[in-house]
Protein backbone atom coordinates (compact mmCIF):
# COMPACT_ATOMS: atom_id res chain seq x y z
CA UNK A 1 0.00 0.00 0.00
CA UNK A 2 1.23 3.47 -1.32
CA UNK A 3 2.01 6.57 1.44
CA UNK A 4 -1.14 8.05 -0.78
CA UNK A 5 -3.50 5.01 0.75
CA UNK A 6 -2.33 5.66 4.13
CA UNK A 7 -3.11 9.49 4.01
CA UNK A 8 -6.89 8.94 3.15
CA UNK A 9 -7.35 7.31 6.62
CA UNK A 10 -4.75 9.85 8.32
CA UNK A 11 -2.55 7.33 9.34
CA UNK A 12 0.95 8.97 8.11
CA UNK A 13 -0.05 11.96 9.84
CA UNK A 14 -1.33 10.81 12.75
CA UNK A 15 1.97 8.95 13.76
CA UNK A 16 4.11 12.00 13.46
CA UNK A 17 3.96 12.78 16.44
CA UNK A 18 3.32 10.15 20.15
CA UNK A 19 -1.03 9.90 19.81
CA UNK A 20 -1.88 10.25 23.14
CA UNK A 21 -6.04 9.47 22.83
CA UNK A 22 -7.24 12.20 25.60
CA UNK A 23 -10.65 12.78 27.08
CA UNK A 24 -9.96 16.62 25.81
CA UNK A 25 -13.19 18.19 24.19
CA UNK A 26 -15.10 14.95 24.87
CA UNK A 27 -18.67 15.33 26.76
CA UNK A 28 -18.92 11.85 28.47
CA UNK A 29 -22.96 13.14 29.78
CA UNK A 30 -25.87 11.29 29.98
CA UNK A 31 -26.37 11.68 26.51
CA UNK A 32 -23.44 10.43 24.96
CA UNK A 33 -23.91 7.15 27.46
CA UNK A 34 -27.32 6.31 26.11
CA UNK A 35 -26.45 6.59 22.62
CA UNK A 36 -23.37 4.18 22.86
CA UNK A 37 -24.58 1.52 25.07
CA UNK A 38 -25.93 -0.44 22.59
CA UNK A 39 -22.68 -0.23 20.79
CA UNK A 40 -20.73 -1.32 23.86
CA UNK A 41 -22.63 -4.30 23.93
CA UNK A 42 -22.37 -5.25 20.11
CA UNK A 43 -18.47 -5.20 19.89
CA UNK A 44 -18.61 -6.51 16.32
CA UNK A 45 -20.31 -5.13 12.89
CA UNK A 46 -20.24 -4.98 9.27
CA UNK A 47 -19.28 -2.49 6.89
CA UNK A 48 -20.47 -2.44 3.33
CA UNK A 49 -18.59 -0.76 0.49
CA UNK A 50 -20.91 -0.43 -2.37
CA UNK A 51 -21.31 2.21 -4.89
CA UNK A 52 -20.40 2.89 -8.76
CA UNK A 53 -16.54 2.26 -8.64
CA UNK A 54 -18.37 -1.24 -7.43
CA UNK A 55 -19.19 -2.33 -11.31
CA UNK A 56 -15.98 -1.99 -12.88
CA UNK A 57 -14.44 -3.31 -9.59
CA UNK A 58 -11.01 -2.31 -10.15
CA UNK A 59 -10.71 -2.31 -13.92
CA UNK A 60 -10.86 0.63 -16.70
CA UNK A 61 -11.08 -0.26 -19.80
CA UNK A 62 -9.45 -3.58 -19.93
CA UNK A 63 -6.84 -2.83 -17.30
CA UNK A 64 -6.65 -3.22 -13.43
CA UNK A 65 -6.04 0.01 -11.95
CA UNK A 66 -2.86 0.38 -9.87
CA UNK A 67 -5.11 1.50 -6.77
CA UNK A 68 -5.32 -0.71 -3.12
CA UNK A 69 -8.31 0.28 -2.57
CA UNK A 70 -10.73 -0.15 -5.83
CA UNK A 71 -13.15 2.45 -4.54
CA UNK A 72 -10.58 4.75 -5.79
CA UNK A 73 -11.19 4.19 -9.09
CA UNK A 74 -12.01 7.87 -10.28
CA UNK A 75 -9.09 9.03 -8.86
CA UNK A 76 -6.54 6.31 -9.49
CA UNK A 77 -7.39 6.17 -12.78
CA UNK A 78 -8.06 9.92 -13.77
CA UNK A 79 -11.28 9.80 -15.62
CA UNK A 80 -13.01 12.77 -15.98
CA UNK A 81 -16.57 13.15 -15.02
CA UNK A 82 -18.02 13.07 -17.75
CA UNK A 83 -16.87 9.54 -18.86
CA UNK A 84 -17.22 8.22 -15.27
CA UNK A 85 -20.47 9.44 -15.02
CA UNK A 86 -21.68 6.50 -17.89
CA UNK A 87 -20.95 3.53 -15.15
CA UNK A 88 -24.30 4.76 -13.66
CA UNK A 89 -26.19 3.89 -17.30
CA UNK A 90 -25.27 0.84 -16.61
CA UNK A 91 -26.23 0.20 -12.85
CA UNK A 92 -28.73 -2.67 -12.98
CA UNK A 93 -28.18 -4.32 -9.68
CA UNK A 94 -29.71 -7.39 -10.71
CA UNK A 95 -29.06 -9.28 -7.82
CA UNK A 96 -29.04 -7.11 -5.32
CA UNK A 97 -31.61 -7.96 -1.51
CA UNK A 98 -31.40 -5.86 1.56
CA UNK A 99 -33.10 -9.02 2.82
CA UNK A 100 -30.05 -11.12 2.08
CA UNK A 101 -27.15 -8.29 3.16
CA UNK A 102 -28.72 -8.58 6.85
CA UNK A 103 -29.20 -11.83 6.87
CA UNK A 104 -25.26 -12.56 6.29
CA UNK A 105 -24.45 -10.12 8.67
CA UNK A 106 -26.68 -11.66 11.46
CA UNK A 107 -26.21 -14.88 10.40
CA UNK A 108 -22.15 -13.87 10.78
CA UNK A 109 -23.20 -12.93 14.13
CA UNK A 110 -22.84 -8.98 13.72
CA UNK A 111 -25.07 -6.76 15.42
CA UNK A 112 -24.64 -3.86 13.29
CA UNK A 113 -23.92 -2.55 9.48
CA UNK A 114 -22.15 0.65 8.37
CA UNK A 115 -23.57 1.69 4.59
CA UNK A 116 -21.61 3.81 2.00
CA UNK A 117 -24.43 6.15 1.84
CA UNK A 118 -22.01 8.43 -0.31
CA UNK A 119 -18.64 7.70 -1.04
CA UNK A 120 -15.38 10.33 -2.31
CA UNK A 121 -17.27 9.60 -5.80
CA UNK A 122 -20.04 11.79 -4.32
CA UNK A 123 -22.63 9.54 -6.13
CA UNK A 124 -25.63 9.10 -3.52
CA UNK A 125 -26.61 5.22 -2.83
CA UNK A 126 -29.60 6.98 -1.88
CA UNK A 127 -32.74 8.86 -3.17
CA UNK A 128 -31.34 12.36 -2.25
CA UNK A 129 -33.05 15.44 -3.04
CA UNK A 130 -30.31 17.45 -2.98
CA UNK A 131 -28.28 16.18 -5.70
CA UNK A 132 -29.73 14.10 -9.14
CA UNK A 133 -26.39 12.14 -8.64
CA UNK A 134 -27.91 9.44 -7.16
CA UNK A 135 -28.59 5.92 -7.79
CA UNK A 136 -32.30 6.88 -7.74
CA UNK A 137 -32.40 9.37 -10.41
CA UNK A 138 -28.66 8.35 -12.88
CA UNK A 139 -29.56 4.45 -12.83
CA UNK A 140 -31.88 2.06 -14.73
CA UNK A 141 -31.95 0.47 -11.13
CA UNK A 142 -33.76 3.16 -9.42
CA UNK A 143 -34.41 2.08 -5.94
CA UNK A 144 -33.64 3.30 -2.86
CA UNK A 145 -31.09 1.07 -1.27
CA UNK A 146 -30.77 2.75 2.41
CA UNK A 147 -34.87 2.66 2.40
CA UNK A 148 -34.96 -0.94 2.22
CA UNK A 149 -31.70 -1.60 4.15
CA UNK A 150 -33.56 0.29 6.87
CA UNK A 151 -36.79 -2.17 6.60
CA UNK A 152 -34.78 -5.34 6.23
CA UNK A 153 -32.56 -4.01 9.33
CA UNK A 154 -35.71 -3.32 11.67
CA UNK A 155 -37.17 -6.78 10.87
CA UNK A 156 -33.95 -8.73 11.80
CA UNK A 157 -33.22 -6.91 14.95
CA UNK A 158 -29.75 -5.12 13.05
CA UNK A 159 -28.78 -2.01 13.93
CA UNK A 160 -28.27 0.15 10.49
CA UNK A 161 -25.62 2.95 10.39
CA UNK A 162 -24.42 5.16 7.18
CA UNK A 163 -21.10 6.29 6.04
CA UNK A 164 -20.87 9.55 4.34
CA UNK A 165 -17.92 10.94 3.05
CA UNK A 166 -17.96 14.20 3.77
CA UNK A 167 -14.88 15.81 3.49
CA UNK A 168 -14.30 15.09 0.02
CA UNK A 169 -16.68 14.41 -3.04
CA UNK A 170 -14.89 13.94 -6.95
CA UNK A 171 -17.92 15.18 -8.28
CA UNK A 172 -18.74 18.30 -6.89
CA UNK A 173 -17.08 21.67 -8.38
CA UNK A 174 -15.88 23.07 -5.15
CA UNK A 175 -15.18 20.03 -3.10
CA UNK A 176 -11.48 18.43 -2.28
CA UNK A 177 -10.50 15.79 -4.84
CA UNK A 178 -11.01 16.37 -7.54
CA UNK A 179 -8.08 18.53 -9.48
CA UNK A 180 -8.35 16.68 -12.73
CA UNK A 181 -11.84 18.09 -13.88
CA UNK A 182 -11.83 21.48 -11.44
CA UNK A 183 -7.61 22.21 -11.66
CA UNK A 184 -8.18 24.58 -8.79
CA UNK A 185 -9.46 22.64 -6.04
CA UNK A 186 -7.75 21.13 -2.94
CA UNK A 187 -6.29 18.36 -4.04
CA UNK A 188 -7.31 14.63 -2.55
CA UNK A 189 -3.53 14.62 -1.08
CA UNK A 190 -3.55 18.21 0.13
CA UNK A 191 -3.14 18.62 3.91
CA UNK A 192 -5.29 21.39 5.58
CA UNK A 193 -2.49 23.48 6.50
CA UNK A 194 -1.90 24.01 2.50
CA UNK A 195 -5.57 25.87 1.86
CA UNK A 196 -7.09 26.40 5.22
CA UNK A 197 -6.48 30.37 4.59
CA UNK A 198 -6.52 30.29 1.07
CA UNK A 199 -9.29 32.63 0.78
CA UNK A 200 -10.36 31.04 -2.71
CA UNK A 201 -10.14 27.37 -1.69
CA UNK A 202 -11.71 27.50 1.66
CA UNK A 203 -14.56 30.12 0.36
CA UNK A 204 -15.49 27.44 -2.04
CA UNK A 205 -15.30 24.62 -0.37
CA UNK A 206 -17.32 26.23 2.45
CA UNK A 207 -20.03 26.67 -0.91
CA UNK A 208 -19.52 22.47 -1.10
CA UNK A 209 -20.48 21.67 2.69
CA UNK A 210 -23.53 24.23 2.65
CA UNK A 211 -24.56 23.31 -0.69
CA UNK A 212 -24.19 19.50 -0.66
CA UNK A 213 -22.69 18.05 2.63
CA UNK A 214 -24.50 18.95 5.34
CA UNK A 215 -28.06 18.79 3.36
CA UNK A 216 -27.41 15.80 2.30
CA UNK A 217 -26.48 14.24 6.24
CA UNK A 218 -29.84 15.79 7.34
CA UNK A 219 -31.39 13.75 4.68
CA UNK A 220 -30.13 10.97 5.75
CA UNK A 221 -31.09 11.48 9.44
CA UNK A 222 -34.77 11.96 8.51
CA UNK A 223 -35.75 9.79 6.01
CA UNK A 224 -34.81 6.40 7.25
CA UNK A 225 -35.75 6.32 10.95
CA UNK A 226 -32.87 5.91 13.61
CA UNK A 227 -29.67 5.47 12.67
CA UNK A 228 -27.01 4.13 14.87
CA UNK A 229 -23.78 5.67 13.78
CA UNK A 230 -23.37 8.37 10.73
CA UNK A 231 -19.67 7.45 10.22
CA UNK A 232 -17.29 10.29 8.47
CA UNK A 233 -14.26 9.78 6.95
CA UNK A 234 -11.21 12.01 6.27
CA UNK A 235 -12.29 14.21 8.80
CA UNK A 236 -8.25 15.19 9.25
CA UNK A 237 -9.36 17.36 5.60
CA UNK A 238 -11.39 19.61 7.50
CA UNK A 239 -11.27 22.26 10.39
CA UNK A 240 -12.27 21.81 13.69
CA UNK A 241 -14.81 24.30 13.19
CA UNK A 242 -16.34 22.34 10.49
CA UNK A 243 -15.98 19.53 12.26
CA UNK A 244 -18.06 20.62 15.22
CA UNK A 245 -20.51 21.07 12.65
CA UNK A 246 -20.84 18.01 11.31
CA UNK A 247 -21.47 16.87 15.19
CA UNK A 248 -23.63 18.89 16.34
CA UNK A 249 -25.66 18.60 13.12
CA UNK A 250 -25.73 14.92 13.96
CA UNK A 251 -26.70 15.23 17.27
CA UNK A 252 -29.19 17.85 16.81
CA UNK A 253 -31.23 15.86 14.31
CA UNK A 254 -31.23 12.37 16.25
CA UNK A 255 -29.53 13.08 19.56
CA UNK A 256 -29.22 9.04 19.70
CA UNK A 257 -27.35 8.95 16.57
CA UNK A 258 -23.52 8.22 17.05
CA UNK A 259 -20.38 10.13 15.59
CA UNK A 260 -16.82 8.50 14.84
CA UNK A 261 -13.68 10.37 15.56
CA UNK A 262 -13.17 10.56 12.02
CA UNK A 263 -15.46 13.52 11.75
CA UNK A 264 -12.45 15.45 12.64
CA UNK A 265 -9.90 14.19 14.46
CA UNK A 266 -9.19 12.59 18.34
CA UNK A 267 -11.39 13.89 20.60
CA UNK A 268 -14.25 14.83 18.08
CA UNK A 269 -17.24 12.62 18.26
CA UNK A 270 -18.37 9.56 20.42
CA UNK A 271 -15.64 6.92 19.90
CA UNK A 272 -12.25 6.94 18.26
CA UNK A 273 -11.41 5.12 15.01
CA UNK A 274 -7.89 3.48 14.06
CA UNK A 275 -6.45 3.12 10.88
CA UNK A 276 -7.81 1.61 7.75
CA UNK A 277 -6.81 -2.19 8.47
CA UNK A 278 -4.77 -0.98 11.34
CA UNK A 279 -3.61 -4.53 12.92
CA UNK A 280 -1.39 -3.24 16.25
CA UNK A 281 -2.46 0.16 18.01
CA UNK A 282 -2.21 1.88 21.21
CA UNK A 283 -5.04 1.55 23.58
CA UNK A 284 -6.95 4.00 23.54
CA UNK A 285 -8.67 5.22 26.63
CA UNK A 286 -11.42 5.97 24.78
CA UNK A 287 -14.33 3.82 23.15
CA UNK A 288 -13.19 2.88 20.14
CA UNK A 289 -13.36 0.58 16.62
CA UNK A 290 -10.89 -1.11 14.45
CA UNK A 291 -12.48 -1.71 10.72
CA UNK A 292 -11.18 -4.34 8.73
CA UNK A 293 -11.30 -6.09 4.97
CA UNK A 294 -11.32 -9.80 3.96
CA UNK A 295 -8.85 -9.42 1.46
CA UNK A 296 -7.07 -5.94 0.26
CA UNK A 297 -10.19 -3.42 -0.96
CA UNK A 298 -13.25 -2.66 0.53
CA UNK A 299 -15.19 -1.80 -2.63
CA UNK A 300 -15.08 -4.73 -4.85
CA UNK A 301 -12.14 -5.54 -6.48
CA UNK A 302 -12.30 -8.38 -9.43
CA UNK A 303 -8.59 -8.86 -9.41
CA UNK A 304 -7.94 -8.66 -5.95
CA UNK A 305 -7.88 -12.69 -4.41
CA UNK A 306 -5.69 -12.14 -1.66
CA UNK A 307 -7.86 -12.96 0.86
CA UNK A 308 -7.73 -13.13 4.58
CA UNK A 309 -7.88 -16.68 6.37
CA UNK A 310 -11.00 -17.19 9.13
CA UNK A 311 -8.29 -17.94 11.22
CA UNK A 312 -6.50 -14.88 10.83
CA UNK A 313 -10.04 -12.52 10.64
CA UNK A 314 -11.35 -14.45 13.70
CA UNK A 315 -7.54 -14.02 15.79
CA UNK A 316 -7.54 -10.10 14.73
CA UNK A 317 -10.97 -9.47 15.86
CA UNK A 318 -10.32 -11.35 19.24
CA UNK A 319 -7.40 -9.20 19.87
CA UNK A 320 -9.28 -5.73 19.21
CA UNK A 321 -12.33 -7.14 21.62
CA UNK A 322 -9.14 -7.75 24.44
CA UNK A 323 -8.13 -4.57 24.17
CA UNK A 324 -11.71 -2.91 24.78
CA UNK A 325 -12.65 -2.41 20.75
CA UNK A 326 -15.06 -3.03 18.47
CA UNK A 327 -14.56 -4.46 15.42
CA UNK A 328 -16.24 -4.36 11.98
CA UNK A 329 -15.53 -6.50 9.05
CA UNK A 330 -15.81 -4.91 5.82
CA UNK A 331 -17.90 -6.71 2.59
CA UNK A 332 -17.56 -5.05 -1.37
CA UNK A 333 -20.60 -6.43 -3.01
CA UNK A 334 -20.26 -6.56 -6.48
CA UNK A 335 -21.75 -4.08 -8.93
CA UNK A 336 -25.18 -6.54 -9.52
CA UNK A 337 -25.28 -5.97 -5.92
CA UNK A 338 -24.81 -9.29 -4.65
CA UNK A 339 -22.03 -10.68 -1.74
CA UNK A 340 -19.27 -12.48 -3.42
CA UNK A 341 -19.00 -16.55 -2.70
CA UNK A 342 -15.26 -16.36 -0.77
CA UNK A 343 -17.07 -13.57 1.82
CA UNK A 344 -19.92 -15.34 2.60
CA UNK A 345 -17.70 -18.29 2.94
CA UNK A 346 -15.95 -16.48 5.85
CA UNK A 347 -18.38 -14.77 7.00
CA UNK A 348 -19.86 -18.54 7.87
CA UNK A 349 -17.01 -18.89 9.62
CA UNK A 350 -16.68 -16.01 11.39
CA UNK A 351 -21.00 -17.21 13.04
CA UNK A 352 -19.95 -20.75 13.78
CA UNK A 353 -17.87 -19.63 16.20
CA UNK A 354 -19.77 -16.68 16.84
CA UNK A 355 -22.57 -18.76 17.39
CA UNK A 356 -20.40 -20.99 20.14
CA UNK A 357 -18.19 -18.47 22.06
CA UNK A 358 -20.37 -15.01 21.49
CA UNK A 359 -20.49 -14.63 25.11
CA UNK A 360 -17.08 -14.31 25.28
CA UNK A 361 -17.27 -11.17 23.06
CA UNK A 362 -21.00 -9.31 22.90
CA UNK A 363 -20.38 -6.92 26.08
CA UNK A 364 -17.40 -7.85 27.04
CA UNK A 365 -14.74 -5.27 28.32
CA UNK A 366 -10.51 -5.36 27.82
CA UNK A 367 -8.22 -7.98 29.10
CA UNK A 368 -7.40 -7.26 32.85
CA UNK A 369 -4.22 -9.48 32.62
CA UNK A 370 -0.97 -9.50 30.92
CA UNK A 371 -0.65 -10.12 27.28
CA UNK A 372 0.02 -13.98 27.06
CA UNK A 373 1.74 -15.95 24.48
CA UNK A 374 -1.10 -18.62 23.84
CA UNK A 375 -3.89 -15.87 22.78
CA UNK A 376 -5.96 -13.16 24.73
CA UNK A 377 -8.39 -12.59 27.04
CA UNK A 378 -11.42 -10.80 27.71
CA UNK A 379 -13.52 -10.02 30.82
CA UNK A 380 -17.60 -10.47 31.39
CA UNK A 381 -18.73 -9.92 35.06
CA UNK A 382 -17.27 -12.64 37.20
CA UNK A 383 -15.80 -14.29 34.14
CA UNK A 384 -12.49 -14.40 32.18
CA UNK A 385 -12.67 -15.43 29.02
CA UNK A 386 -9.33 -17.22 28.15
CA UNK A 387 -8.73 -17.29 23.72
CA UNK A 388 -6.59 -19.91 23.29
CA UNK A 389 -5.12 -20.25 19.60
CA UNK A 390 -2.22 -22.09 20.64
CA UNK A 391 -2.89 -24.52 22.48
CA UNK A 392 -0.31 -25.48 25.51
CA UNK A 393 1.74 -28.49 25.78
CA UNK A 394 0.12 -31.41 28.08
CA UNK A 395 -3.07 -28.61 28.17
CA UNK A 396 -1.12 -27.03 31.43
CA UNK A 397 -2.20 -23.38 30.62
CA UNK A 398 -0.49 -20.54 32.22
CA UNK A 399 -3.41 -18.13 33.52
CA UNK A 400 -0.99 -15.25 34.73
CA UNK A 401 -2.00 -12.35 37.49
CA UNK A 402 -5.47 -13.30 38.69
CA UNK A 403 -5.72 -12.26 42.25
CA UNK A 404 -9.35 -13.22 42.90
CA UNK A 405 -10.13 -17.16 44.10
CA UNK A 406 -11.45 -19.14 41.38
CA UNK A 407 -14.24 -20.79 41.15
CA UNK A 408 -15.16 -22.91 38.09
CA UNK A 409 -12.86 -23.63 34.99
CA UNK A 410 -14.43 -24.80 31.58
CA UNK A 411 -14.48 -24.65 27.59
CA UNK A 412 -17.36 -22.33 26.95
CA UNK A 413 -17.98 -24.77 23.60
CA UNK A 414 -18.62 -27.66 26.10
CA UNK A 415 -22.04 -27.98 26.94
CA UNK A 416 -21.92 -30.15 29.53
CA UNK A 417 -19.27 -27.29 31.39
CA UNK A 418 -17.12 -30.23 32.77
CA UNK A 419 -15.26 -28.40 36.05
CA UNK A 420 -10.86 -28.79 34.77
CA UNK A 421 -8.62 -28.78 38.17
CA UNK A 422 -6.40 -25.25 38.86
CA UNK A 423 -3.41 -24.82 40.91
CA UNK A 424 -2.60 -21.97 42.33
CA UNK A 425 1.14 -21.18 42.03
CA UNK A 426 2.54 -18.05 43.78
CA UNK A 427 1.10 -14.83 45.91
CA UNK A 428 0.70 -12.68 42.63
CA UNK A 429 -2.23 -15.02 41.13
CA UNK A 430 -0.60 -16.86 38.70
CA UNK A 431 -2.10 -20.03 37.80
CA UNK A 432 -2.01 -23.24 35.91
CA UNK A 433 -5.05 -24.51 34.62
CA UNK A 434 -5.01 -28.24 33.47
CA UNK A 435 -6.99 -28.85 30.09
CA UNK A 436 -7.39 -31.42 27.65
CA UNK A 437 -4.42 -32.49 25.40
CA UNK A 438 -5.83 -31.49 22.66
CA UNK A 439 -7.74 -28.12 21.91
CA UNK A 440 -11.70 -28.06 21.19
CA UNK A 441 -11.75 -25.70 18.64
CA UNK A 442 -8.63 -25.67 16.09
CA UNK A 443 -9.25 -21.44 15.50
CA UNK A 444 -9.76 -20.79 18.67
CA UNK A 445 -11.28 -22.65 22.03
CA UNK A 446 -12.39 -20.38 24.78
CA UNK A 447 -11.58 -21.53 28.78
CA UNK A 448 -14.34 -20.07 30.89
CA UNK A 449 -12.90 -18.88 34.38
CA UNK A 450 -15.06 -17.94 36.89
CA UNK A 451 -13.67 -16.14 40.03
CA UNK A 452 -15.05 -14.56 43.16
CA UNK A 453 -14.93 -10.27 44.04
CA UNK A 454 -14.34 -7.87 41.93
CA UNK A 455 -11.85 -8.03 39.60
CA UNK A 456 -8.27 -8.05 40.51
CA UNK A 457 -5.04 -8.43 38.55
CA UNK A 458 -1.96 -7.46 37.17
CA UNK A 459 -1.55 -6.61 33.86
CA UNK A 460 2.02 -7.20 33.59
CA UNK A 461 2.85 -9.44 31.05
CA UNK A 462 4.70 -12.64 32.93
CA UNK A 463 7.69 -14.88 31.15
CA UNK A 464 8.29 -18.15 31.80
CA UNK A 465 10.68 -21.11 30.96
CA UNK A 466 8.27 -23.48 29.79
CA UNK A 467 9.66 -23.76 26.16
CA UNK A 468 7.25 -20.41 24.74
CA UNK A 469 8.69 -17.72 22.79
CA UNK A 470 7.82 -14.11 24.69
CA UNK A 471 6.98 -11.52 22.22
CA UNK A 472 7.04 -7.96 23.58
CA UNK A 473 6.01 -6.27 20.41
CA UNK A 474 6.41 -2.01 20.28
CA UNK A 475 3.20 -1.12 20.20
CA UNK A 476 2.75 -2.73 23.77
CA UNK A 477 5.78 -0.51 24.61
CA UNK A 478 6.16 2.86 26.05
CA UNK A 479 8.40 5.14 24.31
CA UNK A 480 10.98 7.95 25.87
CA UNK A 481 12.35 10.46 23.87
CA UNK A 482 11.63 13.50 21.39
CA UNK A 483 12.04 11.59 17.56
CA UNK A 484 11.37 7.80 17.89
CA UNK A 485 7.76 7.23 16.65
CA UNK A 486 5.32 4.19 16.45
CA UNK A 487 4.48 3.56 12.75
CA UNK A 488 1.11 3.21 11.35
CA UNK A 489 0.62 -0.03 13.01
CA UNK A 490 -0.55 -1.73 9.80
CA UNK A 491 1.07 -4.80 8.01
CA UNK A 492 4.32 -4.60 7.16
CA UNK A 493 4.55 -1.16 9.40
CA UNK A 494 4.06 -2.50 12.95
CA UNK A 495 7.43 -1.01 14.10
CA UNK A 496 9.07 2.10 15.67
CA UNK A 497 10.39 4.73 13.34
CA UNK A 498 12.44 7.59 13.37
CA UNK A 499 15.00 6.84 15.78
CA UNK A 500 17.25 9.41 15.43
CA UNK A 501 18.17 10.40 18.49
CA UNK A 502 20.59 8.56 21.55
CA UNK A 503 18.34 9.61 24.42
CA UNK A 504 15.35 7.83 22.60
CA UNK A 505 14.51 4.63 23.83
CA UNK A 506 12.05 2.25 24.45
CA UNK A 507 10.30 -0.05 27.63
CA UNK A 508 8.48 -3.14 28.58
CA UNK A 509 7.48 -3.88 31.97
CA UNK A 510 7.31 -7.80 33.14
CA UNK A 511 6.81 -10.51 35.44
CA UNK A 512 9.23 -13.43 35.46
CA UNK A 513 7.46 -16.24 37.32
CA UNK A 514 10.70 -18.82 37.58
CA UNK A 515 14.02 -17.81 37.24
CA UNK A 516 15.92 -19.36 34.77
CA UNK A 517 18.07 -18.95 31.10
CA UNK A 518 16.06 -16.97 27.51
CA UNK A 519 17.91 -16.63 24.31
CA UNK A 520 17.21 -13.16 23.30
CA UNK A 521 16.52 -11.56 19.88
CA UNK A 522 15.51 -8.72 18.15
CA UNK A 523 13.49 -8.30 14.83
CA UNK A 524 13.52 -5.25 13.03
CA UNK A 525 14.36 -3.46 9.09
CA UNK A 526 17.38 -1.41 8.61
CA UNK A 527 18.79 -0.14 5.40
CA UNK A 528 22.55 0.44 4.41
CA UNK A 529 23.27 3.90 5.88
CA UNK A 530 21.83 2.29 9.54
CA UNK A 531 24.47 -0.79 9.78
CA UNK A 532 26.77 -0.56 11.74
CA UNK A 533 24.98 1.25 14.62
CA UNK A 534 24.89 0.18 18.09
CA UNK A 535 21.78 -0.98 20.54
CA UNK A 536 21.66 -2.63 24.16
CA UNK A 537 18.88 -4.77 25.64
CA UNK A 538 18.88 -4.70 29.13
CA UNK A 539 16.67 -6.37 31.94
CA UNK A 540 17.66 -6.97 35.82
CA UNK A 541 21.40 -7.60 35.93
CA UNK A 542 21.31 -8.42 32.28
CA UNK A 543 23.11 -6.20 29.55
CA UNK A 544 23.24 -6.96 26.30
CA UNK A 545 24.74 -5.02 23.30
CA UNK A 546 24.57 -5.69 19.08
CA UNK A 547 25.48 -4.25 15.79
CA UNK A 548 22.80 -3.40 13.60
CA UNK A 549 22.64 -5.65 10.52
CA UNK A 550 21.83 -5.28 6.90
CA UNK A 551 17.92 -6.48 6.50
CA UNK A 552 17.60 -5.10 2.83
CA UNK A 553 15.57 -2.33 3.62
CA UNK A 554 13.71 -0.38 6.68
CA UNK A 555 10.95 -2.40 6.15
CA UNK A 556 12.63 -5.74 5.19
CA UNK A 557 12.16 -7.37 8.82
CA UNK A 558 14.83 -10.48 10.00
CA UNK A 559 15.11 -12.01 13.13
CA UNK A 560 18.60 -11.69 14.80
CA UNK A 561 19.34 -13.37 18.24
CA UNK A 562 21.31 -11.27 20.46
CA UNK A 563 22.44 -13.54 23.38
CA UNK A 564 21.37 -15.38 26.68
CA UNK A 565 19.44 -13.48 29.32
CA UNK A 566 19.72 -15.29 32.94
CA UNK A 567 16.90 -14.37 35.43
CA UNK A 568 17.78 -16.04 38.93
CA UNK A 569 14.80 -14.70 40.76
CA UNK A 570 10.96 -14.29 40.01
CA UNK A 571 9.41 -10.78 40.19
CA UNK A 572 9.26 -7.76 38.16
CA UNK A 573 11.42 -6.36 35.61
CA UNK A 574 12.04 -3.70 32.83
CA UNK A 575 12.95 -4.58 29.52
CA UNK A 576 15.00 -1.78 27.64
CA UNK A 577 16.70 -1.01 24.05
CA UNK A 578 18.41 2.42 23.70
CA UNK A 579 20.79 3.23 21.66
CA UNK A 580 24.60 2.90 21.73
CA UNK A 581 25.29 4.63 18.30
CA UNK A 582 23.52 5.68 15.32
CA UNK A 583 25.11 5.38 11.80
CA UNK A 584 23.02 6.97 9.17
CA UNK A 585 19.76 8.86 10.07
CA UNK A 586 18.16 6.27 11.93
CA UNK A 587 19.10 3.62 14.75
CA UNK A 588 16.94 0.92 13.08
CA UNK A 589 12.88 0.17 13.07
CA UNK A 590 12.21 -2.34 15.54
CA UNK A 591 8.95 -4.39 15.24
CA UNK A 592 9.59 -6.77 18.25
CA UNK A 593 12.11 -8.16 20.87
CA UNK A 594 11.99 -12.15 21.58
CA UNK A 595 12.34 -13.66 25.16
CA UNK A 596 12.78 -17.85 24.13
CA UNK A 597 13.29 -20.06 26.84
CA UNK A 598 15.99 -22.61 27.04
Amino acid sequence: MSTKDHLMDNAEANNLQQIRFQEEGVLADEQREQRIAWWREAKVGMFIHWGLYSLPGGVWKGDPVNAAYAEHLQLRAQIPIPEYEHIADHFHALRFDATAWVRAAKDAGLKYMIFTAKHHEGFAMYDSQVSDYSIVKATPFGRDPVAELAAACQSEDMVLCLYYSHAMDWHHPDSQGNTLDYPANIGAYDALHTWEKDVNKSTRYERYLQEKAFPQVKELLTQYGPIGILWFDCGHKITDKQGKQFVDLVHEVQPGCLVNRRVRREGFGDYENTGDNQRHMRTPRRDWESIATLNHSWGYNQTDQQWRSAEDILHDMIHVVSMGGNYVINVGPTGDGEIDAKSIELLGVIGTWLKVNGESIYGSQGSPIGRTPWGRCTLKGNTLYLHVWDWPARGELLLPGLLNPIQKCYLLGDSSKRSFPHQLLNDCGDHIIHLPSEALDPICTVVAVEFQGEIASNPKQVVVANGVSHVFGVFDGELTGETIRYDTGKKGRDNLKNWSSMQDSISWEFCVIKGGAYRVAAVYGAGDPSVGGLFEIAAGDNKLVASVMQTGGEYEFQNYEIGPFYFENSGEYTLTVRPQAICGAVLMNLKEIRLMSV
